[in-house]
């Protein structure tokens, strides 16, 4: 396939949930990616703008078999040279998730769904993603779109599309596919690519006080050797107190812990598919010989994302947080990791989260939300 497509010589037919294009003898086919797609998938994630650690192979099959989500991943391959120049992660979610007429009608919650990408629950990033090679992308973007579009309306229970592209490069190819950008959410990413003292030097100055004093207090972090069996602990201790500590500080009240209640099965996933690829990794913070705080990162390309992070009740005044993402820094410089992405700023400035990440001085990325409507007239 070369790298442009004439629109004048174009022409397109479906089959089922296959898109072709035929373009002088040479067929560019869209379609549901295959489990054998896997290392080309993985190389359109690597060579693309807009691809993340969440855009992977690895990562769609921890949500699709942790969440047990359904899931139609799309591809866009040059048929004569077997090459995936595009991939399009795509999940449902059922609209009605969090209400009581999942237990009592679930006939009817059933027939309403959300087709996401990324995946809803976790912090995460979405979108399609083509090789930078190409140079008419917006084509094989319009493809995935064309595809995905024609899965949701057959499938009738989809009533809207929500989407969180990490690079603003697919701007117009969601306004050009009907999307409307609704709000933005926000992150905040350290700049680790310099010397370390520099780095600190940018902190909030009593993040870095409080880190020195963690450290003299005996605070020490280390990288878990056995996280087939303490991925167990992460979950039924660690989590478990995120959860705790979640519910108390919006007082009581269970809506606001549904982030947080994440399935066990997700773990599971994560220690088989992504802990062995060093895609993911946990690290503990002890005290007096006591495990009381652990943090698992991702990483990908030149970026490491910070996953889920819990200290223990009672040990809040030893900064084993800060220390445990000061670990991380340094550790990543030193595999040569440029940035570590904090996984998402609170929406109000005054709230202790946006602060407490804020005091590491990373610069603040705007996350677009896109939405589609998909009710009554153009399901029909």
């Amino acid at each position: 396939m070369g790298n442009s497509i004439n629109e004048n010589k174009r022409k397109t037919q479906a089959h089922g949930y296959n898109n072709l294009i035929f373009l002088e003898g040479i067929d560019i086919i869209c379609r549901k990616a295959k489990p054998e797609d896997k290392t080309q998938w993985n190389n359109v994630v690597k060579e693309s703008l807009n691809g993340t650690f969440y855009h992977t192979w690895e990562w769609k099959e921890v949500i699709e078999k942790g969440f047990g989500s359904e899931a139609f991943p799309v591809v866009v391959e040059d048929e004569q040279e077997k090459k995936i120049v595009g991939i399009f992660p795509f999940f449902l979610k059922n609209a009605f998730e969090y209400n009581k007429i999942v237990k009592y009608f679930p006939f009817i919650s059933n027939n309403f769904q959300i087709g996401c990408s990324p995946y809803y629950k976790v912090y995460s990033f979405g979108g399609p993603c083509v090789l930078s090679s190409i140079t008419d992308s917006d084509e094989i973007y319009n493809l995935m779109f064309d595809l995905i579009d024609k899965y949701s309306k057959n499938k009738k229970s989809v009533i809207s599309h929500l989407m969180y592209p990490y690079h603003n490069c697919l701007d117009s190819a969601f306004t050009q596919n009907g999307y409307k950008m609704v709000r933005s959410r926000k992150t905040t990413v350290v700049n680790i690519d310099k010397d370390l003292g520099e780095i600190c030097k940018g902190f909030k100055k009593q993040f870095s006080k409080d880190i020195r004093r963690a450290t003299k207090s005996g605070v020490n972090i280390y990288e878990s050797q056995n996280h087939i069996e303490e991925i167990d602990l992460f979950f039924n201790v660690f989590q478990r107190a995120l959860i705790d500590r979640i519910f108390e500080q919006n007082n009581n009240d269970s809506t606001k812990i549904r982030g947080a209640l994440l399935p066990y099965s997700y773990f599971l996933e994560m220690r088989d598919l992504l802990f062995p690829e060093k895609m993911a990794r946990l690290f503990f913070a002890e005290y007096n010989g006591i495990k009381i705080g652990a943090q698992i990162n991702y990483y990908y390309k030149d970026t490491m994302y910070l996953g889920i992070t819990s200290v223990l009740r009672g040990y809040n005044n030893l900064n084993a947080s800060k220390l445990l993402i000061w670990h991380s820094i340094v550790d990543g410089k030193r595999n040569n990791f440029k940035r570590i992405d904090l996984s998402g700023l609170h929406p109000d400035e005054l709230h202790g989260q946006y602060k407490f990440k804020m005091g590491f001085n990373g610069e603040v990325k705007e996350i677009k939300e896109y939405t589609k409507s998909y009710r009554y007239k153009e399901i029909k």
